[in-house]
């Protein structure tokens, strides 16, 4: 135990130091250790051509074996590959035009802001997203708005070195999905 106006020895300064370190790095959380790790996130986005058509939850493959299964079956919204990404970054995308409609302006489109949050530790790499996408269509009487709220969804592991499309959201009343795959450094 240090006293008031005694001088701490050499020992004393350096146990106190490792001790604050320690404890410093117990304090934060796991994902801030991997901060430094930047990827990129890939987000399509489909809508349903056939109403029987089942979208499935996990799909494996390129950007071209995904558009391939996808064929015939449902058409693209968009398709985005973000630029490099960090825990805590905030992705907007936004995909709509504004017309007349019966003398009526509407908007149709999709517009989506997710959060990514890296979730590695020392031996995965796992990241998710979350967030909320506007889905709008341009009918005779304007614009009518269907709000998608995205919970929190765990990305797969980029370390296995292959695309890996997981399911964030689907509404199957209007017929639209949203994958999300990280692609690695």
């Amino acid at each position: 135990m240090i006293k008031p106006g005694i001088k701490p020895t050499m020992k004393q300064t350096v146990v106190k130091t490792v001790m604050a370190v320690v404890l410093l790095g117990m304090l934060l959380p796991g994902s801030m250790a991997h901060a430094d790790e930047f990827v990129r996130l890939n987000i399509v986005a489909f809508q349903k051509r056939n109403p029987a058509f089942e979208f499935e939850s996990i799909i494996t493959g390129t950007y071209a074996q995904l558009f391939e299964q996808m064929q015939g079956k449902s058409d693209v919204i968009f398709l985005n590959r973000t630029p490099v990404l960090q825990d805590k970054d905030v992705i907007n995308l936004q995909l709509d035009a504004l017309r007349m409609t019966q003398g009526q302006l509407a908007n149709g489109g999709l517009n989506c802001q997710f959060s990514f949050d890296n979730e590695s530790d020392e031996d995965s790499q796992f990241y998710s997203i979350a967030g909320m996408c506007t889905l709008m269509y341009a009918e005779a009487t304007g614009t009518r708005k269907v709000r998608a709220y995205i919970k929190r969804t765990m990305l797969s592991d980029v370390s296995y070195g292959m695309n890996v499309w997981m399911k964030v959201y689907e509404d199957k009343q209007e017929g639209v999905v949203i994958y999300a795959d990280v692609d690695p450094k």
